[in-house]
């Protein structure tokens, strides 16, 4: 796979998990384009994922979740954004 297709693959996992646990990068990135860097790394991290088909498994079997699964890079800063 190549890096443009790894990104944006990685981009829309990241999306998909943000958008479970309540995450709107849309507007965060409105409030605070400052954080336009936390997205880069969380896509980044994503791509680092060692175990892309569980992650695709839990995202079909959850519409919504509390937290992203203990697994995903991202977890912490999702429930960073989370939490305001």
């Amino acid at each position: 796979m190549g890096l443009f297709s790894k990104l944006d693959k990685h981009s829309g996992l990241v999306s998909e998990m943000s958008d479970r646990v309540g995450v709107d990068w849309e507007e965060v990135l409105t409030t605070r384009p400052e954080l336009a860097v936390k997205y880069r790394s969380a896509v980044m991290k994503c791509t680092q994922c060692r175990d892309v088909g569980a992650c695709q498994g839990w995202l079909k079997t959850h519409h919504s979740a509390k937290h992203a699964p203990e697994y995903c890079e991202n977890q912490d800063l999702l429930d960073e954004l989370k939490a305001g």
